[in-house]
C-alpha cells in the first residue's frame, strides 16, 4: 500500500490539505492538486514549508477550462494514481475525462449548487449547463461518498443526485491537529497580530468568547449559509444587563461575511463597543493562534450542522463549544456525540454563558472529552475507512 499514489483533487477549506497529511503519516503516497479557483491554500493553515513537497496547482477547474483539451490532460494526468478523492467541480471534469472517482467527499456547495443549473452570461450559458450535468454524473459514478451526517440538509441533495448510494458516514478532517502541538505553532505566536491582540485582553483577566463564523444573518438570499450571528450579540447584552451576575466576558469575531457591517452596527446599537474586538479576515493558522488562548468557541445558530470548520476548531483546541445542534438528527449514528452547549436564540445564549461560568470544572471536564471524541470519530475514522477502500481496490 505504500507505493501506491492517491491524488486528492481539490482544497475547499483547505479539507484535503489535512487529510493528505493523515495519509502520508499512514506511510501512503499522498498528492494534494489545487483546481485553478481554489482559493484556500495550504500555506494558509501551516506552519512550516513541508506542504511544498506533495502540493501542485491545476491549470483546469474554472468554467473556461471544461474543454476537450483539458480532458485528454486530465486523463493523462492522472493515468498513474491509483486513487482519487475529489470534492468540488472536480468529479464533473474526472467524468467527461473517462475517470471514475474513488471518493467523493462534498464541502456542501458541490452538492446543493454546483449540480444545478443556473442562468449565466450567455457565452457560458452551455458550459455551465453541461458542468451541472456532468456534476451529477461524476457524483453519481463515485465507487463511494463520505459525508458526516448533516440532519438530513446535504442527505437531501444527495438523494436527489442518487437515490441509491448510500453514504459512508465519515466526514474529512477538517485540520491537522499534530501542527497545534508543535515547536512551529509555538514559534509562531510572536509573529501574529491575533496572538498579540488577545493577550492583552487576557491580561485584563478577559475570559474570551471567540466567534470566526462569517457575519450572515439579516441577508438570507441563501438559505444554507445563514448563521444568526445576532444571537450572540443579543444574547451577551441581556447578559450584561442581569445585575445578579457579574462575569469578566469579552467577544472576540472577524471581518468575515456579508453582513459585518450590520453585525458591527448591532454592536454599536447594544452599547456593546468595549466588549467586542473585531479582527481582519485572516488565515485559518492566525485564526487557531487565537483560538488556543479563548476560553469559549461560538458557532453556527440558525441551522443544526453537526460538523463544519469551527466545531473541529473547537474540539481539537480542546474548547468548550455554544452552537445549534438537535442530537435527534444524530443519535442513530454515534454512540455519543461529542459534549457541546446548545443556542438558537438571544436568551439561550445568555443561559450558556452564564452556565459556563457557573461551572468551570465541569466545563474543563466537557472540553477534554471532545477532544478525545474528535480524535476517534473525525480523524481515526475516517482514515480507517479510506485505507479500506484503498486496501480493496488495490488487492
Amino acid at each position: 500500500m505504500k507505493n501506491n499514489k492517491v491524488a486528492l483533487v481539490g482544497n475547499m477549506n483547505n479539507n484535503y490539505s489535512a487529510f493528505s497529511r493523515y495519509i502520508r503519516d499512514e506511510g501512503i503516497n499522498a498528492d494534494l492538486f489545487l483546481l485553478n479557483n481554489d482559493y484556500f491554500h495550504p500555506k494558509q493553515d501551516s506552519f512550516d514549508e513541508n506542504w511544498k513537497l506533495n502540493t501542485y496547482t491545476l491549470d483546469w477547474g474554472n468554467i473556461e477550462s471544461f474543454k476537450k483539451s483539458t480532458f485528454k490532460k486530465i486523463a493523462a494526468d492522472f493515468s498513474n494514481y491509483d486513487f482519487i478523492i475529489a470534492c468540488g467541480v472536480a468529479p464533473a471534469f474526472f467524468y467527461k475525462s473517462g475517470i471514475t472517482i474513488d471518493i467523493f467527499i462534498p464541502y456542501g456547495a458541490d452538492l446543493y449548487s454546483i449540480p444545478k443549473w443556473k442562468i449565466v452570461k450567455p457565452i457560458r450559458q452551455f458550459k455551465r449547463f453541461q458542468i451541472a450535468y456532468y456534476q451529477k454524473k461524476g457524483i453519481k459514478s463515485s465507487h463511494s461518498i463520505f459525508m458526516a451526517p448533516t440532519g438530513g440538509i446535504l442527505e437531501k441533495c444527495l438523494n436527489k443526485i442518487t437515490p441509491n448510494k448510500i453514504p459512508h458516514k465519515v466526514g474529512v478532517p477538517m485540520l491537522y491537529h499534530k501542527m497545534y502541538d508543535s515547536i512551529e505553532f509555538d514559534n509562531y505566536k510572536n509573529k501574529s497580530d491575533i496572538y498579540h491582540s488577545l493577550i492583552k485582553l487576557k491580561r485584563k483577566n478577559k475570559k474570551i468568547i471567540f466567534h470566526n463564523c462569517r457575519h450572515i444573518w439579516e441577508t438570507t438570499d441563501n438559505f444554507y449559509a445563514i448563521k444568526r450571528n445576532d444571537y450572540l450579540f443579543t444574547g451577551f447584552k441581556a447578559l450584561l444587563n442581569d445585575m445578579s451576575v457579574e462575569t469578566n466576558y469579552h467577544i472576540v469575531t472577524f471581518e468575515y461575511g456579508i453582513d459585518v457591517t450590520a453585525s458591527k452596527k448591532l454592536v454599536i446599537d447594544l452599547g456593546l463597543e468595549n466588549h467586542v474586538t473585531w479582527l481582519p479576515k485572516s488565515e485559518r493558522k492566525d485564526v487557531m493562534i487565537g483560538m488556543s488562548i479563548s476560553d469559549i468557541v461560538v458557532g453556527e445558530l440558525f441551522h443544526s450542522y453537526f460538523s463544519y470548520g469551527i466545531i473541529y476548531e473547537g474540539l481539537a483546541m480542546k474548547k468548550i463549544i455554544i452552537h445549534k445542534r438537535e442530537d435527534h438528527l444524530y443519535n442513530d449514528y454515534y454512540e455519543e456525540l461529542y459534549p457541546m452547549l446548545y443556542a438558537d436564540s438571544a436568551e439561550s445564549i445568555k443561559e450558556q454563558l452564564l452556565y459556563i461560568h457557573k461551572n468551570p470544572d465541569l466545563v474543563q471536564e466537557m472540553s477534554a472529552n471532545g477532544h478525545d471524541w474528535f480524535l476517534k470519530h473525525m480523524v481515526k475514522e475516517p482514515l480507517v475507512v479510506f485505507k479500506h477502500l484503498l486496501n480493496k481496490k488495490i488487492s
